[in-house]
């Protein structure tokens, strides 16, 4: 062997014998990355409501192990290369999820069980649907259903009466909503059991205290039809493209409905509450508004009170002049407001007819001077809740009609997102799509800024995720 070739055996001896020598734990191992947190819904028309009517602009959402928002990423903006998963959107419109400002989520339910007269186009279709679905359930004790609407039936503006439904359905108790939930048409065996006298519903049907006074005796549902009813309600504003609704008159069974699909992992929706008066208030939450529950998909919030002086309905706000309403109805509604908002409750008025609507207006007032301006008391007068109906129609449908009515895109699109979040104390969670938000949003199949109202109406979901993970697609039940 030559010298040069004895001189390499030896250092190679020598190196080997080093790397023997040297602990298995001081060797040089490849370098472990950190496991990926973040997934990425990439290559989207993202649309955010911004300031004052605007709009955000962004290609991507990175969304975090939680499913919130991590950050809106823009166009040529770096994406991370290591990721959860990555969803090519393929230039998909993606939009927040749409916040519902006033709905009453149980009635919405129990209706979607019962006789729907939505698409009767005249009062004989009506009559002939009553009859049949009467025929069709012979067990019912009562025939209970909603969705109706005079102004389709081209009958020059008559309202349906009792004796109209009379010639439907006699024999068995009957109580049908309106379309608006402002409306009940009862038969003659329903107002006997009510004590209403029927000379009122004849001329009209009833609104306020007189369907009150008929839907108090109508049966009401059993837990197990609450949570059915639940459960197809949150199906049906899923697939609308709401992710969170606000829930006026929330009653204890209502709540104990909203718990149990929480307890068993069944609640998809966000549900903000405000209770049916004092005393549902105070046995669901007691001293204080209750914290956010099920990974912020449960709250109680305050307390829904509703003052009814429309003539039909024959209370006592119409007693008085129109600018006062009786001093008693008064002094209770203040203090009414007084026991809420001293526990740090947020109240929500609904009033109807003139003197509801200013007395409602001086005491929110008064409350506000006694128990501070930044407590976002909710005051919505006839037909000011955009959405405040049984079965809720397209938030689509609605953004075109603010839109025919004078709105700019950005005004309704936040009216529909950003706003109702923001009045509800719920801005930290929902509504924008920023940071540190729930990645509850829509993917679209166009991009609906540049589109006409009528355009808007027909936009199409593809896919609805809330809490960064896909609840709904299309074609999905």
């Amino acid at each position: 062997m030559s010298a040069a070739r004895r001189i390499c055996a030896v250092a190679a001896a020598a190196v080997a014998c080093a790397m023997l020598a040297t602990p298995v734990s001081a060797r040089k191992r490849p370098v472990e990355l950190p496991p990926a947190t973040s997934g990425l819904i990439d290559n989207v028309n993202g649309i955010a409501p911004g300031k004052s009517g605007t709009l955000e602009r962004f290609t991507g959402l990175l969304i975090d192990r939680q499913g919130r928002v991590e950050r809106r990423l823009i166009a040529g903006e770096a994406r991370p290369y290591r990721l959860t998963f990555r969803m090519d959107a393929k230039g998909a419109t993606l939009i927040p999820s749409f916040v519902a400002p006033h709905v009453r989520l149980m009635d919405a339910g129990i209706a979607l069980m019962t006789l729907d007269l939505s698409d009767a186009r005249s009062l004989a279709e009506a009559q002939a649907r009553i009859a049949d679905y009467a025929r069709t359930n012979p067990a019912k004790k009562w025939i209970l259903g909603q969705g109706w609407d005079s102004a389709k039936w081209g009958s020059a503006g008559r309202m349906p009466t009792a004796v109209d439904l009379d010639t439907a359905i006699a024999a068995t108790p009957a109580l049908l909503v309106s379309a608006d939930g402002e409306l009940g048409w009862a038969n003659s065996a329903a107002l006997k059991l009510a004590g209403v006298p029927a000379a009122k519903a004849v001329a009209a049907p009833m609104a306020g205290d007189a369907m009150q006074k008929v839907a108090r005796v109508a049966p009401a549902p059993y837990p197990k039809d609450r949570d059915i009813g639940f459960d197809k309600a949150q199906r049906r504003f899923v697939t609308l493209g709401y992710a969170t609704v606000t829930d006026m008159a929330t009653s204890i069974e209502d709540w104990q409905s909203y718990r149990r699909a929480g307890d068993r992992g069944a609640l998809r929706l966000r549900v903000i509450g405000y209770a049916d008066g004092l005393a549902h208030m105070l046995t669901i939450a007691g001293p204080a508004p209750s914290p956010w529950l099920y990974d912020d998909h449960l709250k109680l919030n305050g307390v829904h009170i509703a003052l009814d002086g429309t003539r039909a309905s024959g209370t006592a706000w119409m007693k008085a002049p129109p600018t006062v309403a009786p001093r008693t109805q008064g002094i209770r509604l203040r203090n009414q407001m007084s026991r809420a908002a001293m526990d740090g409750f947020q109240i929500a008025l609904s009033a109807y007819g003139d003197a509801a609507v200013v007395e409602a207006q001086m005491a929110n007032a008064e409350i506000a001077a006694s128990y501070g301006k930044d407590r976002r008391d909710r005051l919505e007068t006839d037909g000011a809740a955009i959405d405040a109906v049984i079965l809720p129609s397209s938030p689509f449908r609605v953004l075109g009609r603010m839109m025919d009515a004078g709105s700019s895109f950005g005004e309704a699109f936040a009216a529909m997102t950003a706003m109702p979040a923001y009045s509800a104390f719920a801005e930290q969670r929902i509504g924008a799509l920023e940071q540190g938000q729930w990645a509850d949003f829509l993917l679209l199949d166009h991009d609906i800024t540049t589109a006409t109202p009528d355009a808007i109406v027909a936009t199409k979901i593809s896919e609805h995720w809330i809490g960064g993970k896909r609840v709904w697609r299309e074609g999905d039940n």
